[in-house]
Formats: structure tokens, sequence, C-alpha cells
């Protein structure tokens, strides 16, 4: 969608996709802010489609500048996975402890924190935790009978759009144990 024809109201889309609210966007526009105005005017369906228009370029433009840097910096998985490494291995060993003298004496202070940090964030990027919390009541599974927490578990994978077939496979394998 190309421009909207009226400067005025493609300043109010240009407001309104920054964030701008009714009023401060009907305001930038130069006209003199009246609610009933400015909600007729910022929901006309030309506005609004703009709106989303220039969101999306704004996305898109965002996401191929942070590719580009990306690629220029070389900052892939690889490189990030290895220099976490280096960092844990570093805050691990620790630094040189030194004398009045500034000088080294042969041992080293580990920064544990800075090591137990770099753990946690390693073991987030592989996957290795799992985040577990309740979703519903607490304690609701614990009173339901072993037939209500199968008719529960099924409903919960009919949501989740898995198919029949695998509905009775699972179902099979449950009253199998």
């Amino acid at each position: 969608m190309p421009k909207l024809s009226k400067p005025k109201h493609e300043i109010v889309a240009n407001a309104l996709a920054s964030g701008k609210g009714q009023a401060e966007a009907y305001r930038a526009a130069g006209y003199v802010y009246k609610p009933a105005n400015a909600s007729r005017l910022c929901r006309k369906p030309s506005i609004e489609a703009r709106v989303q228009e220039i969101i999306t370029e704004r996305a898109n433009s965002e996401a191929k500048a942070r590719e580009i840097g990306i690629a220029r910096a070389a900052l892939t998985e690889e490189w990030i996975i290895i220099r976490l490494k280096h960092v844990i291995d570093l805050s691990i060993r620790g630094l040189p402890v030194c004398n009045r003298n500034g000088e080294s004496t042969g041992s080293f202070r580990p920064d544990l924190d800075a090591a137990i940090s770099g753990l946690k964030l390693a073991a987030k990027i592989a996957g290795l935790l799992v985040h577990r919390h309740e979703i519903d009541q607490p304690g609701v599974f614990a009173r339901m009978t072993d037939a209500e927490l199968n008719r529960a578990l099924f409903e919960q994978l009919k949501a989740l759009g898995l198919s029949e077939r695998s509905l009775v496979e699972i179902q099979a394998s449950v009253f199998a144990e």
C-alpha cells in the first residue's frame, strides 16, 4: 500500500505505528484534539491498514539490519558457544592473585558466581533447563482418579491436534502398563 493520499493521515498512521496514542497522533498531524474525531480517524480502515504496513516494513528492515550486523560480526551460534565455554573456563580457573608489588603469587582466585552464571546460560542454550510450573489450580491433578487423569490427558492431546491413530496408540501404551 502506498503512502496515504492525505499527508495528515500519513502523519497519524506513522505516529500510531510508532506507539503513540490516538490523542498524540491526532495532534501530531496538526488537528485540534477532540476524542470522538480522533477515534473515528484512527479507526479508519485505510489508516489501520497503513499502520500495519508501516509496522511490518519497520520489522522487516530491522530484521535485515540485524542479519547484516550478524553477518558482518561473524556472530554464529558456534562462535557464541565457544566464547561462552572460554569465559566459563576462565571463571573457574580464576584470576591470578598478586602481592602488594603487583607480582603474581602463582595462585588463582576463581570467580564462582560468574562460572555458575555461565554454566546456567550454557545449560539454557543446550536446552537442559526445564522450567516446570502448574498451569491449572495447584494440586488439581492430585485429586483426580486414574480414569480422570487419562481423560484429561486425552482431551489435552486432542486439543494439541494429535491424530486419532496417535491417540489410540498412546491409549494402548497407557493401559498396557
